[in-house]
């Protein structure tokens, strides 16, 4: 069985009939016992409909993260022809999304106040209304259990070196511009091949404590 929650993620990440889907699984640092991390793959041609692949990944997703794992996926496509075992930049068909991560600029290595939290979404807001004058459309926001991401839907943008720089000159320019002494705009996730969190799933940093708890990520 999945939750309703993680059935969101699919709002945000394409499943087409010849998509391959990876899954990461991490385990959190300064949490018991480090364990090995989990890579897997979903290819969409191995399962009868789309649903079906969408349905084996939630429940593998789930059944990591019951068991202590964060959980990421590969945001953008991979080629369908790929067999590795962890997609490289090269592995990306295209870019169909852009992510933009609103985190803390303290402690990491812990969950964030209810606090920090809000302070990360007044910096979505004001990156949102600033993207909007730019003419990008109205992203899709996820609360990613610590932060708050944005994910602006490209149109197939070709996986090149130069739209690789492009990417990470626009995340440092918005972290030059809206970077606070609380929060601010993580400037390494341009690459193509960049995971991200599964909304559904449980965010653990560190040990939970009263005024930090483990939260879920969610679309919001």
């Amino acid at each position: 069985m999945t939750g309703p929650e993680i059935k969101k993620m699919w709002s945000i990440f394409a499943v087409g009939e010849s998509s391959v889907l990876e899954l990461r699984a991490l385990w959190p640092k300064g949490v018991g016992a480090t364990q090995p991390p989990v890579n897997k793959h979903f290819c969409a041609k191995s399962y009868a409909t789309r649903d079906d692949v969408r349905a084996a990944f939630e429940r593998e997703a789930l059944r990591l993260n019951v068991e202590g794992y964060n959980i990421y996926i590969v945001m953008n496509p991979i080629k369908p022809e790929f067999s590795g075992s962890a997609a490289t930049d090269a592995d990306v068909d295209f870019r169909d999304l852009l992510l933009i991560d609103i985190d803390r600029s303290g402690d990491t290595t812990v969950p964030a106040t209810e606090a920090e939290l809000d302070a990360a979404k007044q910096v979505a807001d004001a990156i949102e209304a600033f993207m909007d004058t730019r003419g990008y459309a109205d992203p899709i926001r996820v609360m990613s259990g610590n932060g708050h991401h944005l994910y602006y839907v490209l149109k197939d943008v070709p996986n090149t070196p130069e739209m690789k720089k492009e990417v990470q000159k626009l995340l440092k320019n918005l972290a030059e511009k809206f970077d606070t002494n609380m929060v601010k705009i993580d400037t390494g996730v341009f690459n193509a091949s960049r995971i991200t969190k599964v909304p559904g799933t449980i965010a653990r940093k560190g040990m939970e404590s009263v005024g930090r708890p483990y939260r879920m990520a969610v679309v919001l």
